[in-house]
């Protein structure tokens, strides 16, 4: 990734006192790249913002634009209001690098008691910071959040950006749009349309959640309130880039039977996909879902810039004493010029700076039992010891890292023990796992509750219910529990539980968006309104799972949990749960289970495609058929789609014979040669599904190291080039190439529709010593401190470069004959399929 401005790698935090501590104080932290100052001039609270590059402030210096806003004891509140003390700050470094600034102010008058607490993120180098709010109480003050002329009116952070330009350029990028059109003009009416003859699945909308863009031109005393969660502006000369981290669905679309459009008259959906019933009188509409906006207010010489609360943000009457802080999302802001783009911003952002987590991050091959189980009639019974031990043993042979136990482990939903199949529990399969050097995974579904289990009947208070006093039904029929309840503390603890036994990856699944309008529990008692409850336990959700996501990494770093978003309604979606983990995207796509073809794992790929330059696919986690079955035959198509993002296989390995298990190993441990050095760079995509050629190529433009994974629709030969660094380059697996100067020829050659190819670049390390070409596709290379093992996959001529200084050059223990060409001796030799090629030296 490029550095941004400056690379450097200095971060810091000054505090100036000025003579009149009591009224005149001011904080700056800067880094490379800005510098912000918060000044408490007349206890009043001013923060600037100032361009490094460009030696300028970028806010408009008295704008009179505060940096908050909010109600508190039915009073307007504001930054700007000379009632704030600087108290104190505290440093913390960050696991990703960063630098937090906690940030204390108190308030005096009619706010004695009230703490504002900020806490402000930096990082090494680059222009994005982020940024969140506590409200505090101190003492045996009370404190209540209020409306503000009959509406919700929560404002952080507020900027007034110095702006002189007539017109402005505003682009909202959301990623939450389920069943999105691919051709976002389609026009329905140009021909006859067979999607509307069935509810089937197919490659137009993949059954996916999708990104989506809206673009706005800003004039003067125009205002635009987007849902983002990115939005973009032109600038005078830069572009600034906003998001907030929380999550919900964009649409209601795949709420109310898939694909089809919702009224805003609708009750809660019956959605006979998820399973979801239940009848209600809560308000079912687009803008239901929207709970955040990023507000822009064009003016004459700037331009405002604020996150504010539109939906479920807070209670009225709603109290802050010492046992309830109120707690506002993070946000990010960052500005940046040319060649930067926002892509990379976003990338570097979700990738290194949203998240302390390591483990969020580190990529790993994994299993999923389901597909196997799907095979079966029994689905669920057919997960015993001895089936499940024997799959971790073929998955082990895939090369895989992680072994993820899906649902039938358990004795029923809510009841997170081993079911009478497992006698010996789950210690007899985590420590298989372990065994065959895996780690240990496993399915839960965190608000299913069966209605046989005790914890059901011993609490009522929280089943989710409708209009009718009867319990929702969630995924598979079953009731679901309240997560914004005392039933979080329990869940966790059930977590922890499994935990204790070994596990340390959890797959999170059907979290949906429930209407829960329960009294009494965490969002609300029966003084609001059914519709207030709801919207508040909907806001609240996303804080509730993603600090349940930090307390078990908090109680054991080696955790990860993935949120599985393979269905409409799933409520997770945003960039809230990714400062803890990553999402488990898609299960079936365009096709259904036990589908081995190309057509399934296409629709995988869609994610990564669709998502190009926007969300890293570092995030994601998906599952393909490693199969090689009659008469598809898509094993290589298969498995390359997860090598370029997902790496996850599922499926009935045993139906796999030997040989394909390793042909899948093989392809998977070249991967990981590569995969260390590349898992954080973005990846550059070339061409739609489908498309002929459709290129994935990602490559460390520092060391070499990269993988380039290729697919065609048609039969096609095509000659691919990519930059490398010349002076770390070693070689090529799996495909004929050549080098000529820093460019990579890869001389494609597609036999059919729907094929695909593989490359792996691998370093030199520092040596100097570079493969520059072969005519056939390479094995295996091995360079060790004086030999180069070279194994062929097919005959080839190839052409190697070592530097003068290395002699003693033999080739299989005799010497060869030697061109010296530009202070390197070149070797030219030719090999058979198969040969093994030793190259030695003193």
């Amino acid at each position: 990734m490029k550095q941004i401005f400056l690379s450097f790698l200095l971060m810091s935090i000054t505090i100036i006192s000025f003579a009149n501590e009591r009224k005149n104080k001011s904080l700056i932290f800067e880094n490379e790249v800005i510098q912000h100052t918060i000044s408490f001039d007349d206890n009043k609270m001013i923060p600037s913002i100032y361009c490094k590059q460009t030696g300028t402030d970028l806010l408009l210096k008295e704008s009179g634009i505060p940096w908050f806003e909010f109600v508190i004891n039915r009073q307007l509140v504001n930054s700007l209001q000379p009632v704030w003390k600087y108290l104190k700050h505290e440093e913390k470094k960050l696991d990703n690098g960063g630098k937090e600034i906690i940030l204390q102010i108190e308030g005096l008058k009619h706010l004695k008691g009230l703490i504002i607490e900020i806490h402000k993120q930096y990082f090494p180098s680059s222009p994005l910071t982020r940024e969140m709010l506590y409200l505090k109480s101190q003492g045996n003050k009370t404190f209540t959040l209020n409306k503000y002329n009959g509406k919700l009116h929560f404002v952080f952070p507020q900027y007034a950006f110095a702006d002189q330009n007539l017109s402005n350029r505003l682009l909202e990028t959301r990623i939450a749009t389920y069943a999105q059109e691919i051709l976002p003009d389609y026009q329905t009416g140009y021909t006859w349309d067979q999607r509307k003859q069935s509810q089937v699945n197919n490659l137009a909308y993949c059954h996916m959640f999708a990104p989506d863009s809206l673009e706005y031109t800003m004039q003067a005393d125009s205002i635009v309130l987007t849902k983002g969660p990115f939005q973009t502006i032109e600038m005078n000369g830069y572009t600034l880039f906003t998001a907030y981290e929380h999550a919900s669905q964009d649409t209601r679309r795949g709420f109310q039977g898939m694909y089809q459009p919702t009224s805003t008259k609708e009750q809660f959906s019956n959605d006979a996909a998820q399973g979801v019933s239940g009848v209600n009188d809560l308000e079912a509409t687009d803008q239901s879902l929207w709970f955040i906006g990023m507000e822009t207010n064009k003016k004459k010489n700037h331009l405002e810039v604020s996150v504010k609360v539109i939906r479920g943000g807070y209670l009225e009457n709603e109290k802050i004493d010492t046992k309830h802080p109120y707690e506002t999302v993070w946000t990010a802001f960052a500005f940046y010029q040319n060649p930067v783009t926002t892509q990379e911003v976003i990338h570097q952002y979700l990738m290194e700076q949203i998240t302390s987590h390591k483990p969020a991050r580190i990529p790993h091959y994994y299993y999923n039992t389901w597909g196997m189980q799907r095979t079966s009639s029994d689905l669920r019974g057919v997960f015993t010891e001895d089936r499940i031990k024997e799959e971790i043993g073929y998955a082990a042979g895939l090369g895989v890292d992680l072994f993820v136990m899906d649902d039938g482990w358990e004795v029923a939903q809510g009841v997170w023990t081993p079911n009478e199949r497992l006698s010996n529990g789950i210690k007899s399969l985590v420590e298989e796992i372990k065994r065959n050097g895996m780690i240990p995974g496993i399915w839960l579904s965190p608000m299913g509750i069966s209605a046989q289990a005790e914890r059901y009947k011993a609490h009522p208070e929280w089943v989710i219910r409708d209009r009718n006093g009867n319990p929702i039904k969630g995924q598979w029929d079953q009731p679901v529990f309240d997560f914004v309840s005392d039933f979080y503390d329990v869940f966790v603890e059930d977590c922890k539980k499994l935990i204790d036994q070994g596990i340390r990856f959890f797959k999170w699944d059907a979290i949906n968006s429930f209407p829960s309008s329960l009294a009494g529990l965490r969002h609300g008692d029966e003084t609001y309104t059914a519709q207030e409850r709801k919207d508040r336990y909907d806001y609240l959700f996303p804080f509730y799972v993603t600090r349940a996501m930090r307390e078990l990494r908090e109680y054991n770093p080696e955790v990860l949990v993935e949120i599985d978003l393979t269905e409409p309604q799933r409520c997770m979606i945003g960039l809230m749960a990714l400062q803890e983990g990553k999402f488990f995207w898609m299960n079936n796509g365009a096709s259904g289970y036990g589908d081995y073809s190309t057509y399934r794992t296409k629709s995988m790929r869609t994610i990564v495609n669709r998502y190009a330059g926007l969300l890293p696919a570092g995030i994601f986690t998906f599952a393909v058929y490693p199969h090689n079955s009659h008469p598809f035959y898509a094993q290589r198509y298969n498995v390359n789609t997860s090598l370029i993002a997902g790496r996850g296989f599922w499926g009935d390995l045993k139906l796999m014979r030997e040989d394909q298990r390793q042909m899948v190993y093989s392809t998977v441990s070249k991967s990981k040669r590569v995969l260390p050095h590349i898992y954080s760079l973005p990846t550059q995509v070339q061409g739609r599904i489908g498309s002929s050629p459709e290129i994935y190529t990602c490559i460390n433009p520092d060391n070499a190291y990269g993988q380039v994974i290729a697919f065609s629709g048609s039969a096609l030969a095509y000659n691919n080039r990519v930059t490398v660094n010349v002076k770390h380059f070693l070689g090529v697996l799996n495909h004929a190439y050549s080098l000529s100067g820093n460019t990579l020829n890869i001389p494609f050659q597609f036999a059919m529709p729907d094929d695909s190819r593989e490359v792996f670049i691998l370093s030199n390390d520092g040596t100097g010593i570079s493969i520059l070409s072969s005519s056939g596709w390479i094995d295996n290379i091995q360079l060790c401190s004086k030999s180069l093992l070279i194994t062929m996959g097919s005959d080839s001529k190839f052409t190697i470069q070592i530097p003068s200084g290395y002699t003693g050059i033999k080739i299989n223990g005799e010497q060869t004959n030697l061109e010296t060409h530009n202070g390197f001796q070149l070797i030219h030799y030719t090999a058979k399929s198969s040969q093994t090629i030793e190259i030695t030296w003193q």
